[in-house]
């Protein structure tokens, strides 16, 4: 038994070599390579007479120049525009993917479809399929690359290690995918139309593939419920203006083209994850409104610099990580058993839960937990 718990454990180690340096915290390659419009699926989106049209969809890829590594960490950012605007080539966009590929990731920007019924159809239903279509697209994003890791291997990326940020918009959709994970949770409003497009995984394309991720990057996003974040949830930085008048900073209403939308910002997300003991950490813009990384290079440096510090220490698993270790407090116990049997009624997935490696989270889990705290 202690020989299987080795190799489990060694399995949860990245290669230590891989952070001895700098890499991913400085900025070590110089250049970086991008790779535009990659076709990574395609979905049906109403056009201005509400007809649904075919919409391919592409992403940009960032790669450090050079790089010799074989399994990097991935690490997407979706642009902002109030999901009426926008493309994967916004500004703030490519610097982020480029400050964060010189670090040593692949980043990948994509496009995802918008909805411009939220300009003249402004209500709480409207907003939630703009956020659905922009999950589904971001779930087949991840889904294209799991799939190019398996066949081609073309961008050498460690699919154990994804995450999803984003700006604005963008934030709103990889929060929501992230803690947006069980049907029960759906709003009623938004029901069929999960149903009828492919449930919460989506029809955006490489249907066989899995969609989770590990991580979150929220620059002034929010969650359309807190009651969605549960304990063993992914970890999540978050980025925020305390005087957001766009995004709230903290319980609010979205009021953007008339519309009243009540959101939780990123000091309601913070505070939920830290109360259910998982891994969050706020910056907060004192005294700046909408998107302050854009303001001047001094804030969008403080932005890059603290996400960058909070995702080291989940791209970079220390030789102290402890299999099992749920809450992530050091020790392996019963408040470890107690989050687990959460994530098995909750019905979702959890990878640092999954101690069989298996896919499925289930008695074989919690088992195995026990048998670690027990020693055996």
């Amino acid at each position: 038994m202690k020989i299987i718990i080795y190799l489990l454990l060694a399995n949860f180690l990245y290669p230590q070599s891989e952070c001895d340096g700098n890499r991913f915290t400085d900025e070590i390659f110089n250049q970086v390579n991008v790779t535009s419009n990659v076709l990574y699926g395609g979905n049906y989106n109403p056009n201005v007479w509400g007809q649904n049209q075919w919409e391919d969809l592409y992403l940009d890829i960032y790669e450090p120049a050079g790089d010799d590594v074989e399994d990097r960490p991935l690490v997407f950012f979706l642009f902002g525009g109030s999901f009426v605007a926008g493309s994967k080539t916004n500004a703030d966009i490519v610097e982020l993917c480029t400050r964060y590929a010189k670090m040593g990731y692949v980043a990948s920007a994509i496009d995802y479809r918008l909805t411009g019924d939220l300009i003249w159809s402004p209500n709480s239903e409207t907003a939630y399929r703009a956020t659905a279509k922009g999950m589904h697209d971001l779930k087949g994003a991840i889904r294209f690359f799991r799939m190019n890791d398996e066949t081609s291997n073309d961008y050498r990326i460690d699919s154990d290690r994804i995450y999803a940020g984003g700006v604005s918009a963008g934030g709103i959709v990889a929060v929501n995918a992230a803690y947006l994970d069980l049907e029960s949770e759906i709003p009623a409003s938004l029901t069929d139309y999960i149903a009828e497009n492919g449930g919460l995984e989506g029809n955006s394309g490489n249907d066989g593939y899995d969609s989770h991720f590990h991580g979150v990057i929220n620059l002034c996003g929010a969650v359309g419920d807190y009651n969605w974040i549960v304990a063993g949830d992914i970890p999540i930085v978050n980025i925020h203006g305390d005087e957001d008048t766009v995004v709230p900073y903290g319980d609010g209403l979205i009021t953007l083209f008339g519309l009243n939308m009540q959101v939780y910002g990123s000091y309601v997300i913070n505070e939920t994850m830290l109360s259910l003991g998982n891994s969050s950490d706020l910056y907060t813009f004192e005294g700046y409104d909408h998107n302050p990384f854009n303001e001047s290079n001094n804030n969008m440096d403080i932005t890059v610099e603290f996400t960058r510090d909070f995702m080291y220490d989940f791209v970079c698993s220390s030789e102290d990580s402890v299999l099992g270790d749920l809450n992530e407090d050091s020790v392996v116990n019963v408040q470890d058993i107690i989050i687990m049997v959460n994530i098995i009624l909750g019905d979702e997935y959890n990878e640092a839960a999954d101690l069989s490696g298996d896919g499925i989270i289930n008695i074989l889990d919690v088992i195995q937990l026990v048998n670690l705290i027990l020693g055996e």
